[in-house]
């Protein structure tokens, strides 16, 4: 019996900033491997509460703005993923950036 091993970079995550009112725009850099990526954003700086994920179905995506947000601050961290049947495979997360929300 053999095994297949997935392996992805960690995720690469350029920036995130407060691109208009309530909005965030996040930008990280292109995985060649990966199918997809997944945007995490949390008010709580240990991703532990008030945490939500936004699944990017595209690998050629590599930014994502997320709406209705309030005036705080938000931890931002991204991840890619690969398909292989109906199992997915993760990355790493990548490195968390800070975010205040000020408009």
């Amino acid at each position: 019996k053999s095994a297949a091993v997935y392996r992805l970079d960690q995720g690469s995550l350029s920036s995130a900033k407060n691109s208009a009112k309530g909005k965030m725009t996040a930008k990280w850099k292109k995985n060649a491997k990966a199918a997809g990526y997944e945007l995490q954003y949390s008010t709580s700086k240990g991703f532990k509460s008030g945490t939500k994920t936004a699944s990017i179905g595209s690998q050629k995506t590599t930014s994502k703005t997320v709406s209705g947000l309030k005036k705080k601050t938000y931890y931002v961290r991204v991840r890619a993923y690969k398909k292989a049947g109906s199992a997915k495979y993760y990355g790493a997360w990548s490195g968390v950036k800070t975010l205040k929300i000020k408009k």
